[in-house]
């Protein structure tokens, strides 16, 4: 390595530019060592031998074409040990192959304030346009026409400029200013890794960091959960990559026999207050957040003997994991609340075209894959994803912090922030053309899917989820053997007896042609004899707690089922919220919980209901509060008969639960209702099918009228008092 920064440059016309770096850079910060013009008529070459300087002219005409004449001035300048490439006004693009023999190394001086009128004609479109700003950007070269990462940019207002000429020489001692201030600052960082004595980190920003891919020469290691750290931090080694880490991370790759650099030899400052104060350092968040290719950044760098840091691999407390322990206590869960760990994953996220970030085990192999594969590099798509990884994460992780401060707080916070994690991908959406996935919400104490296993069948679609989640929240609220079918968010069969086969029996009853294909759930092991009747019906899902291995064997035999065991135990919590997204929003509403009691309802009849239909108006009524509104549920012997769903009108919904049932009499039956009858039009089409009870919330202002409709008929009728819309 030459004391100083060596530097070609390609020049096409008077060579005012290159002038300037003979003057003010070369001999003192860096040493122009080469100088190629795109013509052998150019002024700038006369400039580059009076100052002696080895100077070459390459025609295009000299040559097949342009790729053959980037090879010829790459060869030359590589001769002449060039390690950065300066346009001074080199008029022609430069390919690829000649980029890849500079790799990060080539910058070019344009008058304009890129991204902002790049090309040929910069200051005439500029005053076309009516700017009135005008200004110089030096910038790095990338394959496409001054749309390189920008190093130093400054403006100029001329709002009165008329002529693009004096528009030029306006510009020019600007340019001379910028492209000058940028080599000088290149010369500088190059300049420090020479008095190191070491071919490393700073002098590689010259050589396109954050360009492409990432050379990872230092890392830092400070995880919570420490699978996989031991085998990660040793493939980095092997790799000659240094690893500092911080307390217990430090101590296990110690004890494995790893070398490890203690923190605080790269801060200065030692660990206290029991660990909560370790990295918060700027000797570390300025190597983190240095972007490598600004030369007043790497001058920072320089002037403060940062070390910069390529890669960080961190995770932070377990939050989530310590306030889900029943009884935790608050000082606890605030221990557990991560400061510095954010703090660096964020840095480097937000650094990542110059560094990378870790946040998983998950991830490990892969890119110690990568580093392996390409000497120690990470690439610009591999740091990009990491990074979307890592705010991902911090995100969620601010999200339990928040949810729980939260939980002690307002009911309807002003800000409501919930997390959610993905736990599988769907073969579509609602419909084919949709795509869809499933994800859980962070923190939550059960999920549709939790503790589910499918023991056979396809994979689980999007409308399979809805209805799954539909018939498992019916079940759980039935505690004697119970089967529920549902088919399109609805409940078209439900019951409960003394088996489970009996009960899916009475169930699939009620409207079998709606049951072909849908959702079943029962809350008791299916057996093989239950198996066997099952087999004989197409189902789309099966869940149920346990199956005897016979019940497997006659199941199987059917392809496309999809059984399911619930091995969920736990129950869900009440003051959970319902949410429902609206355009550009979220509906939140306390749930519907099952909340009232025989006790609380008024018989409001002439006649009260007998104790068999207390307990049938009972059934009828938690089955209707599953039932899409306007909701009417027709049971008899602790079996739904017929159920109307979903009808803008509650006679209409009375009407089709009546056509639904496919028995030749009501008579006996009851009616459950999710709302209050306005007319007394409904109650008579039933009572006229044969229904001998109803219930209702009540509340109409014509439930007198209603009432005596009952009272005519001799139907018992029962107010809840509560209503269960759901929509």
């Amino acid at each position: 390595m030459s004391e100083r920064l060596r530097v070609g440059v390609l020049v096409s016309g008077a060579g005012t530019n290159l002038q300037a770096l003979l003057d003010r850079v070369h001999g003192h910060d860096a040493e122009v060592v080469a100088v190629a013009a795109s013509a052998a008529g150019a002024p700038a070459l006369e400039r580059a031998r009076t100052a002696r300087v080895p100077a070459g002219a390459f025609g295009l005409k000299d040559f097949p074409g342009r790729p053959q004449r980037d090879e010829a001035i790459a060869d030359w300048l590589e001769d002449h040990r060039v390690e950065l490439v300066v346009l001074a006004g080199y008029m022609h693009l430069l390919g690829p192959a000649f980029l890849q023999r500079f790799p990060g190394a080539v910058i070019n001086v344009h008058p304009s304030l890129l991204p902002a009128f790049p090309g040929l004609h910069a200051i005439e479109r500029a005053l076309a346009h009516g700017a009135g700003v005008y200004g110089v950007t030096v910038h790095f070269v990338d394959e496409g026409v001054d749309t390189g990462p920008i190093i130093l940019q400054r403006a100029l207002v001329l709002p009165d400029a008329r002529d693009p000429v004096e528009i030029h020489e306006r510009l020019r001692p600007l340019e001379h200013d910028l492209l000058c201030e940028a080599v000088s600052a290149f010369a500088m960082t190059y300049a420090r890794a020479i008095a190191e004595g070491v071919d490393s980190e700073v002098s590689e920003s010259v050589r396109g960091a954050g360009v492409a891919g990432v050379r990872v020469r230092r890392a830092l290691l400070s995880v919570s959960d420490k699978r996989g750290i031991v085998d990660f931090a040793r493939g980095l080694a092997e790799l000659g990559i240094e690893i500092v880490s911080t307390g217990g991370t430090a101590a296990s790759l110690s004890d494995a026999g790893l070398s490890v650099r203690a923190i605080d030899e790269l801060t200065g400052f030692p660990e206290i207050m029991d660990g909560r104060v370790k990295t918060l350092h700027p000797r570390l968040y300025a190597g983190l957040l240095a972007v490598r290719n600004d030369p007043g950044h790497m001058a920072a760098v320089a002037e403060h003997d940062i070390e910069l840091v390529d890669l960080v691999c961190v995770n932070l407390y377990p939050f989530e994991r310590t306030v889900s322990r029943r009884g935790v206590e608050s000082a606890e869960v605030l221990e557990n609340i991560d400061i510095g760990g954010p703090t660096m994953i964020r840095a480097a996220a937000k650094n990542h075209p110059f560094a990378a970030v870790v946040v998983g085990p998950e991830s490990y192999d892969a890119v110690l894959a990568e580093l392996r594969d390409c000497d120690a590099e990470l690439s610009a798509s591999t740091r990009r994803s990491l990074a979307a990884e890592a705010f991902a994460y911090t995100a969620r992780y601010d999200t339990a912090i928040a949810r729980w401060f939260a939980e002690g707080g307002e009911e309807f916070p002003h800000l409501y922030v919930r997390a959610y994690e993905k736990v599988l991908d769907l073969p579509y959406g609602e419909n084919p053309h949709q795509r869809a996935a499933y994800y859980s919400q962070v923190g939550d104490r059960m999920h549709v899917l939790s503790m589910v296993s499918q023991h056979h069948g396809k994979q689980m679609s999007f409308n399979n989820l809805v209805d799954l989640d539909a018939a498992r929240r019916l079940v759980g609220e039935l505690d004697v053997p119970a089967c529920v079918i549902v088919k399109h968010n609805n409940p078209c069969g439900v019951a409960v007896a003394a088996t489970a086969q009996d009960a899916y029996e009475r169930a699939l009853a009620c409207d079998p042609l709606s049951a072909f294909g849908g959702v079943i759930a029962t809350n008791r092991p299916v057996d093989v004899a239950l198996a066997q009747v099952l087999a004989s019906q197409f189902v789309e899902v099966l869940i149920a707690p346990a199956y005897a291995p016979e019940a497997l064997d006659v199941l199987g035999q059917k392809p496309n089922v999809r059984l399911l065991e619930d091995g969920e135990r736990r129950v869900r919590r009440e003051d959970e919220p319902e949410i429902k997204q609206v355009m550009g929003g979220l509906l939140i509403q306390d749930r519907d919980t099952p909340g009232e009691q025989r006790s609380g309802m008024r018989v409001v009849s002439a006649r009260a209901p007998t104790e068999a239909e207390w307990d049938e108006l009972l059934f009828a009524w938690t089955v209707c509060r599953h039932v899409r509104s306007n909701a009417i549920v027709i049971t008899r012997d602790l079996a739904t008969v017929g159920i109307g769903a979903g009808q803008m009108s509650r006679v209409d919904s009375v009407r089709l639960a009546v056509q639904k049932a496919r028995v030749d009499s009501l008579s006996g039956a009851v009616l459950a209702s999710d709302a209050f009858f306005p007319f007394a039009d409904g109650p008579e089409l039933a009572v006229e099918a044969g229904v001998r009870a109803i219930i209702a919330p009540g509340g109409s202002v014509r439930d007198a009228e209603v009432i005596a409709a009952a009272d005519a008929a001799g139907v018992a009728m029962v107010h809840a008092g509560r209503r269960h819309f759901r929509h």
